[in-house]
């Protein structure tokens, strides 16, 4: 007579009465085993990153790093004098998405972009779509460290997404926008901009910086990709803009052509620099047989006169950086409340 099966091994009892057998959870956590040494086996180390809900920085997060940082030399530079239609130029202010350090090419190589700006010689930059440990595409770099160690300034970096990484050691990761500056950085926050549920998150980075000329608040930001969601960004981004008290700058990839409702708000409070000296050319590189559309902007406010502004022609992001070349009229309504930070004493 054939022996009879080992009887199945019983682990509690439930309020029934009847016995639970094992084989169900032990099956179960055979599976969950297996899962786990598939994802662990198949996912390189770039990836596993998942997106986070985005939570308003704390003041750490957005805290200018000075010269002297391990990471960047300091270095005196003194005031440039630029010449310009006949007269001295102030400031010279750059914005350039750079496409996470990618160019056209596909190929990863920051060190093209710190070349784009150090051969701009701007004093100002405002940067878009910058990674820091945020995933394959851009090696893990911190490209804002790397960036601003390339070009010898201070910056400030203001994340509109984060990425809690799944793998042990990876640690979290950011992406958002940037603000270099051969001046002082004496304070800055981030905007967070309205955006539709299921949407990218949207920010602005602010910066107050003292410069020869006195006190200027620069803006850095890129709009999202729905016209609703743009329009409303860009009506909460002139309501912080209008409570300066000194001298603005926005500068960004505003996702949008000239002519657009968004851009003519903008361009109702504030200058459009290409506008103002006639200059349609395209900063965004679509495909090779389509004219280049232009929805990279620099704005000023009427305490600053443009003199010069321009496209930089170059390969090393899908976006083209414009600067401009400006003269600061007024040092706006700081007078009024005393508040003289970092303006220099003629």
């Amino acid at each position: 007579m054939a022996g009879l099966a080992p009887p199945v091994k019983k682990l509690s009892v439930n309020p029934s009465g009847k016995d639970i057998p094992v084989r169900k959870p032990m099956i179960l956590a055979f599976l969950a085993a297996l899962l786990t040494i598939g994802i662990v086996t198949t996912a390189s180390p770039w990836g596993l990153a998942v997106p986070s809900l985005t939570v308003p920085a704390g003041r750490e997060e957005v805290e200018p790093v000075r010269q002297g940082d391990p990471l960047v030399e300091e270095l005196k530079i003194p005031s440039p004098r630029r010449e310009g239609k006949g007269e001295t130029v102030g400031l010279r202010v750059m914005s350039y998405n750079i496409h996470h350090g990618t160019g056209i090419s596909g190929e990863l190589d920051l060190e093209k972009v710190a070349a784009v700006i150090r051969e701009a010689g701007a004093d100002i930059i405002g940067l878009q779509e910058v990674d820091r440990n945020f995933s394959h595409r851009s090696a893990y770099q911190d490209q804002a460290k790397l960036l601003a160690a390339s070009v010898g300034m201070e910056y400030v970096y203001g994340e509109s997404i984060t990425v809690r990484h799944l793998l042990p050691g990876m640690g979290t990761g950011y992406y958002g926008n940037m603000i270099l500056s051969r001046y002082p950085i004496i304070e800055s926050d981030i905007l967070r901009l309205p955006t539709s549920w299921g949407s990218e998150p949207r920010t602005a980075l602010r910066a107050l910086i003292a410069t020869p000329y006195g006190q200027v608040e620069v803006w850095s930001t890129h709009l999202g990709l729905s016209h609703i969601d743009r329009q409303k960004q860009v009506e909460t981004l002139l309501e912080a803009v209008e409570r300066s008290r000194v001298p603005s700058i926005v500068l960004g990839d505003f996702n949008a052509l000239p002519g657009s409702p968004e851009v003519e708000t903008m361009a109702r409070r504030l200058q459009d620099a290409a506008q103002t000296v006639g200059d349609s050319r395209g900063t965004f590189f679509i495909g090779s047989s389509q004219e280049l559309p232009r929805i990279d902007y620099i704005w000023l406010d009427n305490a600053l006169r443009l003199v010069n502004y321009s496209v930089i022609d170059s390969t090393a992001s899908d976006h083209l950086a414009v600067k401009a070349d400006i003269v600061v009229l007024s040092k706006g309504r700081q007078s009024e409340t005393g508040n003289t930070r970092g303006e220099s004493s003629r």
